[in-house]
């Protein structure tokens, strides 16, 4: 992507460039089994976090997307953002993932709302999706919240260490989410 960048503030969080002094916080994050447990990936080692950290942080330098760090007072709790871009049909799939000592308290959806503003106002996206293992029922009541709907189960989707699994997508267009904005300002 072209310029510096964005950097995100709301609700007690900063959205922000993810650095290599993030790598204990993610590292921890992404090595957590509660974490991971309904990701395909599963637990990752430590030089799999530095790999993986290393992918998020070119995603904006390569033009392929923009993964943030999510930060509350001064730690990083998470991650969240945009990959798999389609500019010719202006989509992308968000990603996400949040420390598990804070789940439960709606932190990750203070921090996705400013995220898919700047994705649909600023990047132009008119549709926003992402895919769920079915057991994922707390990452799909976040999404409901924030006005996505499931469009139904996609089979044998995702490679996991344990085979292949069916995922559940759910989508977001553009002219949802301004409708919910309106809707959060009455």
């Amino acid at each position: 992507m072209t310029g510096a960048f964005p950097v995100l503030k709301t609700e007690g969080f900063i959205l922000r460039e993810l650095t290599d002094e993030d790598l204990v916080d993610i590292s921890s994050i992404w090595g957590s089994s509660k974490v991971t447990e309904r990701m395909s990936s599963g637990p990752l080692a430590y030089e799999d976090s530095v790999q993986m950290l290393y992918v998020l942080k070119s995603l904006w330098d390569n033009d392929a997307g923009i993964r943030w760090g999510v930060e509350m007072d001064g730690r990083l709790i998470g991650t969240c953002g945009f990959n798999n871009i389609n500019k010719g049909l202006r989509r992308s799939e968000l990603g996400y993932e949040l420390d598990y000592e804070f789940w439960g308290r709606g932190y990750m959806r203070r921090a996705l709302r400013p995220a898919l503003d700047y994705g649909f106002n600023i990047m132009r996206f008119e549709r926003v999706e992402t895919f769920l293992n079915l057991d994922n029922d707390r990452s799909a009541g976040l999404l409901l919240k924030l006005g996505f709907q499931l469009e139904g189960t996609l089979r044998d989707y995702a490679r996991t260490p344990k085979g292949l699994i069916d995922q559940n997508c759910f989508s977001l267009l553009k002219r949802d989410w301004q409708d919910l904005q309106q809707s959060w300002v009455k």
